[in-house]
């Protein structure tokens, strides 16, 4: 990777960023492969949170006008206030225990249901049928708000990525088995984008802000974002970088 001056690999850049297989506790390891996702509580402080919250705010403004559901793309070439979103020992260790050891990130985009807005029907990330060892996408999703059963938390169907026969229901009808993810501002959850989830209706007064990340097997046809990033993107974050790729 000659614009960062790095000749290593995956192998050695998760080395470098601190990333091991204990920093896992079993029970996340559990959650990855059984439910499809796991939870990270205090993912980020508060300080963090309202560094992103300030952030966003003033994309937004710059962006414009925009429908009931507030995006933001290319928050990776947005600056250092964004890559605490990510760039956890913790979390990558998450990634590479679902994609395996070969693996880049995608992209990081914000994404607010405003009051009223925000539901989707229940979907996977990708089309391509997988199973354990040949997962091809997962995603991050850092809660920048409250999550709560009211304002548009995601939807997931546990265990639905190991069923290749699974029928979500019409619309945005429920599923008897679905969870809400919920908790406080600075909670992540990294769950196994085969897994059907969507986000659900905001029917709060407020926006629900949150980060997306998402990451992909290397070589895998599928992809959930895919820009490039900067020169001065790859600069800034010297040999991690490299799962930028």
């Amino acid at each position: 990777m000659p614009r960062v001056g790095y000749t290593g690999g995956v192998h050695e850049v998760l080395s470098e960023l601190g990333v091991r297989a204990d920093l896992l506790a079993p029970q996340q390891l559990v959650e990855l492969d059984e439910l499809g996702y796991c939870r990270f509580d205090s993912f980020l402080g508060p300080g963090q949170v309202d560094a992103a919250l300030a952030e966003l705010a003033r994309l937004l403004a710059r962006a414009g006008r925009q429908g009931g559901t507030l995006h933001l793309k290319g928050l990776l070439e947005a600056g250092p206030v964004f890559d605490a979103l990510w760039l956890r020992p913790r979390l990558l260790a998450a990634v590479r225990h679902l994609l395996g050891p070969e693996f880049r990130i995608d992209e990081v985009r914000y994404r607010a249901g405003t009051p009223d807005h925000g539901g989707q029907a229940l979907h996977v990330d990708t089309a391509e049928r997988a199973g354990p060892g040949r997962w091809q996408v997962c995603t991050a999703i850092v809660a920048l708000a409250d999550f709560t059963p009211r304002n548009g938390s995601t939807r997931v169907v546990p265990g639905s990525h190991l069923d290749h026969n699974f029928r979500p229901p019409r619309g945005h009808d429920p599923h008897p088995d679905e969870v809400r993810l919920v908790g406080p501002a600075g909670t992540a959850w990294l769950f196994n984008s085969h897994l059907w989830h969507s986000g659900t209706r905001n029917d709060s007064p407020d926006p629900r802000h949150a980060v997306l990340v998402g990451f992909h097997r290397r070589g895998a046809a599928t992809t959930l974002f895919g820009e490039q990033p900067t020169d001065g993107t790859t600069d800034r974050l010297g040999s991690a970088a490299y799962l930028l790729m």
